[in-house]
């Protein structure tokens, strides 16, 4: 399957062509509404980028065999399928969707069959680094890990010293450490105690070669 970065530039040159159709027939939105998405840690996430709009909506109401048959139709081409993913924290919780003003507030769309929520909004896709071996995105998001006592956590260090943590990876990635470009390194921490990353604002996401995102940059005091 190819992934969101891979096809951004096709569709965008697409989406001008159906864009007032898109705006007209737009699904019905339940904005900033007091009700918490039903999203454990450890359940497979399913997410359509609406790049009209650069809104990523997720739902977990899908089957992998599902969702490998689901496709938005022609109607819908400013819809991707982003490839189904699992979390590595113990505890995943978003705290609010883009655009509403307090934590504990989700925006919240029936589409395709199935209820999403609204999870992120798209800043900047597609750009490259480490020559291309790393795929890069940056996101508005409101998103919190936390990682039990005992727990390995995956670390990815640019050349500069930002550290980014793994949140997700593609479902059956292999447990192995992927390669990473020349001057980025990676290192498995060990938890002693319970760890709560914050994900909070402008966020970049970092797309290895094998699927698995890395995001942040989080603080260097771990």
């Amino acid at each position: 399957m190819k992934s969101a970065f891979a096809i951004f530039a096709t569709a965008s040159a697409a989406i001008v062509l159906v864009g007032a159709f898109a705006a007209a027939s737009a699904p019905k939105r339940e904005a900033c509404v007091t009700r918490s998405p039903d999203k454990g840690a450890h359940r497979v996430a399913y997410e359509l980028i609406d790049l009209l709009r650069r809104h990523a909506w997720v739902t977990t109401d899908w089957t992998l065999e599902e969702y490998s048959d689901f496709s938005p139709g022609l109607t819908s081409v400013n819809w991707i399928k982003n490839d189904p993913r699992v979390g590595t924290a113990d505890q995943t919780s978003v705290l609010r969707s883009p655009g509403c003003a307090n934590d504990g507030e989700f925006t919240y769309v029936h589409m395709f069959g199935r209820d999403f929520f609204h999870i992120a909004d798209l800043v900047r896709l597609g750009h490259g680094l480490g020559d291309g071996a790393i795929r890069g995105a940056s996101v508005t998001k409101y998103h919190r890990l936390q990682f039990d006592p005992g727990q390995v956590v995956s670390i990815l260090s640019s050349p500069g010293g930002e550290r980014f943590i793994r949140v997700n990876g593609p479902v059956g990635v292999a447990s192995t450490k992927p390669e990473v470009p020349l001057g980025w390194t990676l290192q498995d921490l060990n938890t002693e105690e319970t760890w709560q990353v914050d994900l909070l604002g402008e966020v970049r996401v970092l797309r290895l070669k094998d699927g698995t995102s890395y995001q942040g940059p989080i603080a260097t005091g771990r």
